[in-house]
């Protein structure tokens, strides 16, 4: 029998991803043993994204901080750019980790379906312009994230937990660290939750420069 080719399927795709936020994990044992699912796991990973972005705009505008323009172009969209390329980096070492390190056997094809669904999560933080449960909506998705990529692994792999949850580590780590250096007070280019760092970042050159100005004036 020929191979399924990739292709999208919505209906199969919405029944998955409504099977996953029921945390029903037979999915992982669906999506990695078919091929047809590859697409359809590049596509949650870039939707869930681009919300994730979205969801961290509006924060932004919420917040009145301005340059809404600005943090659009560069945390919507290049800022999503760059959170799929590291997330492709994330995969890569933990395949890596799994395979030369610990000697285990892995397909990062199947790596990918299974933490591309696994992804979902990050969808949830849309909701960080919500007052009051901003920073509460960003870190249960990036939690839900690690936590669903650990089992999506897991699928995978004859690893044992430890050394699938040390391989995810090391890749999600590398993932949010270079995130987080890429958001300035001036450079916006993570999404989501990561928008923070540049808020942050403001608020204190601020609370610095009212400071000097104040030790000037006296």
């Amino acid at each position: 029998m020929m191979p399924m080719e990739p292709t999208l399927d919505l209906a199969i795709l919405a029944d998955r991803l409504q099977r996953l936020f029921r945390l029903d994990t037979s999915v992982f044992d669906e999506v990695r043993q078919d091929p047809s699912a590859t697409i359809p796991a590049v596509l949650v990973l870039t939707v869930a994204t681009l919300l994730s972005g979205i969801g961290g705009w509006l924060w932004w505008s919420v917040q009145g901080y301005g340059d809404g323009g600005q943090v659009f172009i560069q945390s919507v969209i290049m800022g999503s750019i760059f959170s799929i390329a590291l997330w492709i980096v994330w995969l890569l070492v933990a395949w890596v980790i799994l395979t030369q390190v610990f000697r285990e056997d892995a397909d990062w094809h199947q790596m990918l379906r299974t933490m591309g669904m696994a992804s979902a999560p990050l969808g949830l933080s849309i909701g960080l312009f919500v007052p009051g449960i901003d920073f509460g909506v960003g870190l249960a998705s990036i939690a839900l994230l690690f936590g669903l990529t650990t089992i999506a692994i897991q699928a995978t792999t004859a690893a044992g937990p430890a050394r699938v949850l040390v391989a995810n580590l090391a890749g999600f780590a590398l993932w949010a660290i270079v995130l987080g250096l890429l958001v300035t007070s001036e450079t916006f280019l993570a999404p989501g939750i990561f928008l923070f760092d540049g808020a942050s970042e403001g608020l204190s050159e601020i609370v610095d420069f009212t400071d000097i100005s104040l030790g000037d004036l006296v």
